[in-house]
This record gives C-alpha cells, structure tokens and sequence, in this order.
C-alpha cells in the first residue's frame, strides 16, 4: 500500500522540488524512486497544499517564498508548453500503433493535457491545442509577474539560477562549511534551517567586512 509523505520533517527537499517543477505526485508518494510505476493515493493534491503552506511559513518571509515560488512555477509553464508542442506535433505527424499511441497520451496527461479517447485524434489535437493557447496566456502572465516583481524587490537576474537545487546545495555547503548535502535525504524542513543558518553566516561576514 502507498502512502503520502507528511509534512515537511517528512519530505525530502528533492522530491519538494519536482514535485514544484514537475507537478508530478508521484514524488509525494513514501520510497518513490523516479522510475517504478506506482499509484497515487487519494488526498494528493490536499498533502502538497499543506506542505506548501508549512513551507512558506517555515521560510518567514511571504514575499521571498513567493517569488521562488513564482520562479519554479514559470519553469514548469514553459517546460509544459514545449513537451506539449513536440508531443502534439508528434501525433500529428506520425502513423502511430496503438501501443505508441498510449504512450504518447500518457505523455501528455503528466503535464495536465487529458486525451478524450472518445473523439478523434482531428479534433482531440484541435482541441489541447487550444487548451495549450490558454496555457500560454497563463505563462506570459507569469512571466509578466515575475518579471514585475524583479524590478519592484530590486532582485538579480542571476537569482533564477537559485532554482537550480545542486546550485544551492553547493552554495550552501560552502557557506556553513558542511560536508556534501544529500538532497534526496535532506527534509525540507532542515533545508530551510540550513538556510536560514548560510543566511546569518553571511549578514555576519558582511558586518565583519564592513567594520
């Protein structure tokens, strides 16, 4: 039997994070490896609402949670938007067997494109393509916002690299000067105290410099 992870003492910051940029709840589920084909218990959707919300009161700070949280969700909009271009494209273009076929609609169905086995391939493609348009009205939104809201908080453009969770890993292994952080152990929960922790090292380091 599967069971969900509980929280964030129970998620590690790896599957956290494809989850965020994948949407993909196979990464919620207890021992998921990436690979194996499993089932998804009920109550997903409500699990990752509660972590999500323990993890931005665990970070203190609203806006800096928002804007990371801004940043995965417009990687995981343009990502969605060009998986479902080649697939699509692919469907249309190819003669496919039904096996191939399955494959391709399984394809489409993780990144939230539901194929109606009901109509016809026509009007199936006519119709995720138009769902894809309305895909991109919300990813230029997103992208609009992100971008508002750089030029508002005075944030980098190198900031975006932080989305990259071996960058941070990295990042933060040299500021508080811990051995390797194994991510795919590391809680999301302990991830924000170190952190938090890499945070203070450096304000610390900047009042020592500017003595």
């Amino acid at each position: 039997m599967a069971y969900l992870y509980k929280d964030c003492g129970d998620l590690s910051i790896f599957n956290f994070d494809m989850i965020y940029k994948t949407n993909d709840y196979k990464y919620l589920v207890v021992g998921y490896d990436g690979y194996s084909e499993i089932t998804i218990p009920k109550g997903a959707n409500e699990r990752w609402a509660e972590i999500k919300a323990e993890w931005i009161n665990l970070l203190d700070d609203s806006t800096v949670a928002y804007y990371y949280q801004l940043i995965l969700e417009c990687i995981y909009l343009e990502t969605r938007y060009k998986v479902s271009e080649v697939l699509l494209r692919e469907i249309f273009t190819r003669n496919m067997d039904e096996e191939t076929m399955d494959t391709y609609i399984e394809a489409l169905s993780v990144w939230n494109y539901n194929w109606n086995r009901k109509n016809s391939r026509t009007k199936e493609i006519q119709r995720l393509l138009n769902q894809r348009k309305g895909s991109e009205n919300k990813m230029n939104l997103k992208l609009d916002e992100l971008k508002k809201m750089k030029e508002e908080n005075g944030y980098d453009d190198d900031d975006t690299d932080k989305s990259s969770l071996d960058k941070q890993a990295v990042v933060l292994e040299q500021v508080t000067g811990r051995d390797i952080i194994d991510t795919k152990i590391t809680s999301v929960r302990k991830w924000v105290e170190i952190s938090k922790s890499a945070n203070a090292i450096n304000e610390q380091r900047a009042r020592t410099n500017g003595k």
